[in-house]
């Protein structure tokens, strides 16, 4: 059988390496699952039930998910949190605060009784099964002014793919977590006219390399996650920071995650 986790912090970092001085390459957030591949020392190779992306994580976050629950648990209904932050109270461990974007299923409770005191499903909702660009931008423009953060993905330190990543999760699309990796996904829109709101732009560097993505709010507006999440304008060049009086991104290409 596989060895199942999930995460029941507010976060746990995902490192390159097994090492506390190892880059940061992602984030699981509180209600998300992961099957472990490999242990070294403290660490734990996981690799991510919903995109299936991999990391070392600290041995000590880990909370097994048994085998014999994890049919249930997966099929349970999928409440995804609509606020920014939220509280949840633990029993033994005080407060987890959670951020935009965490998962709670009923079934937890169950899985893991004594750990968890009253827990108000309120500011959750649940998971839309199919995919809402207003959903997209809302939860763009909410996220609005969080701080960059390589590797993030939370309310409190996110990154570019992160912010498009969290932002497709709460409107019903499971994008990949990199840049290159959400660059194959959806359709391709020929030219910027076309495009939506809640379509993805992708910018590339010098070695035609995909670095960069953002969320088309409205005709010439995007919303990207670069120093913090901001608005900038958009047109066939790239995105112009108009503080910097400069392009700061090349466009390379559109999608749209409509079917």
């Amino acid at each position: 059988m596989e060895n199942l986790g999930i995460c029941l912090f507010t976060l746990i970092p995902m490192r390159s390496q097994a090492s506390d001085k190892s880059e940061m390459v992602s984030q699981l957030l509180f209600g998300e699952t992961y099957k472990v591949l490999d242990n070294k020392s403290k660490w734990l190779l996981i690799q991510l039930h919903n995109d299936g992306y991999e990391g070392w994580i600290d041995s000590t976050q880990h909370h097994t998910l048994p085998d014999e629950k994890w049919h249930s648990y997966s099929k349970d209904t999928s409440l995804i949190l609509n606020n920014l932050t939220e509280n949840i109270k633990t029993k033994n461990n005080g407060n987890r605060i959670l951020s935009f974007g965490s998962i709670l299923k009923n079934s937890i409770t169950e899985i893991f009784p004594g750990f968890f005191g009253e827990i108000s499903t309120e500011d959750f909702v649940a998971m839309p099964t199919n995919f809402d660009a207003d959903k997209m931008t809302a939860a763009a423009i909410k996220l609005e002014g969080t701080t960059y953060l390589w590797g993030g993905k939370s309310a409190f330190g996110i990154d570019c793919s992160g912010l498009t990543q969290i932002c497709a999760k709460a409107a019903g699309y499971q994008l990949f977590r990199d840049a290159s990796q959400q660059a194959g996904q959806g359709k391709i829109i020929d030219f910027l006219e076309e495009a939506q709101t809640g379509d993805l732009a992708f910018f590339d560097n010098e070695e035609s390399q995909i670095v960069h993505v953002g969320i088309i709010l409205s005709p010439g507006k995007i919303i990207h996650a670069s120093g913090c999440v901001h608005i900038d304008s958009l047109d066939h060049h790239g995105i112009f920071n108009k503080s910097q009086n400069k392009y700061t991104h090349k466009l390379r290409i559109i999608k749209t995650l409509r079917h």
